[in-house]
């Protein structure tokens, strides 16, 4: 139980240096307490939550098979329920908290597509991918739409069994993410979400270096998987998922995930981390 326990802290210790970096920057800019403590109560539920993940015993339902499948569509699905904002369809709204649904959902769909790809269900595997990439770009989510393009490389290339439908998904999954920065996308950044980085450099180089080491220390949970074989596939993807996100912030006006504003991009990542260390610690 002790492993467990101690298993259990990396996804909370690897997200609390990049949302304390943040909600200081978020402070000295002077950004209303509601922005900062949602921030915090995003990594304290969210924290407590991959806790218990990592630490429960593996189950053997049927339904767990299809849980990340499940959700996944579940939240992408749902953002269409609404006008949207100015066409675009990215949040899930609970009274005054608009959830980024795709924070959540992609995290979820690596999670099913590692494990039909590790139970040899290759055909089902790109069929989800390629369907998670259209509702992406429906969404019209240039940024996410790229990091499952790249997130899929590793996830999709592991085993030996029918390569050539393997290639077509990402070759497709690469197509609806060209397709999606093809599309204008109309909405005004905010600066402590879209802006974090610049805002933290506008405080002092002291909190722009710590923005930096915040963000690789975000990393770190999935630099463990390579220790571990059958988690190598999921661990490298969602480092590349990641990778991606953060990249695209330099390219368009996209949420810095974790040290900007905003729960989801909390909360997806705590589910990719303890997942990802879940898998690290059964194998």
């Amino acid at each position: 139980m002790k492993r467990r326990w101690t298993w259990g802290l990396w996804p909370l210790l690897a997200a609390a240096p990049g949302v304390a970096v943040g909600c200081a920057v978020m402070r000295v800019q002077g950004v209303g307490a509601s922005a900062i403590l949602q921030n915090v109560a995003a990594l304290l539920v969210g924290g407590v939550g991959a806790w218990l993940y990592v630490a429960a015993p593996r189950g053997g339902r049927a339904w767990s098979r299809h849980a990340g499948m499940l959700l996944c569509a579940g939240l992408l699905l749902c953002t269409f329920l609404d006008a949207g904002l100015q066409g675009v369809h990215r949040w899930i709204r609970l009274g005054p908290l608009a959830l980024n649904a795709a924070f959540l959902a992609v995290p979820a769909a690596l999670i099913g597509l590692d494990r039909r790809m590790r139970e040899g269900r290759t055909y089902e595997a790109c069929a989800w991918g390629v369907a998670v990439g259209a509702l992406l770009l429906l969404q019209l989510d240039a940024s996410m739409a790229s990091a499952l393009a790249l997130a899929a490389v590793p996830v999709l290339l592991q085993g030996q069994k029918n390569r050539a439908a393997r290639w077509v998904a990402l070759c497709a999954l690469f197509a609806l993410a060209v397709a999606s920065w093809l599309r204008p996308d109309p909405l005004e950044p905010v600066a402590h979400v879209e802006g974090m980085l610049s805002l933290a450099w506008t405080c002092g180089p002291g909190y722009g270096l710590l923005s930096l080491l915040s963000l690789a220390i975000l990393f770190i949970p999935f630099a463990l998987g390579p220790r571990r074989q059958p988690a190598r596939a999921l661990c490298a993807g969602n480092a590349l998922l990641f990778a991606g996100l953060l990249l695209s912030t330099r390219f368009g006006a996209f949420p810095v995930p974790v040290l900007g504003g905003g729960a989801s991009p909390i909360l997806g990542y705590l589910l990719a981390a303890a997942h990802a260390v879940r898998r690290m610690r059964a194998d």
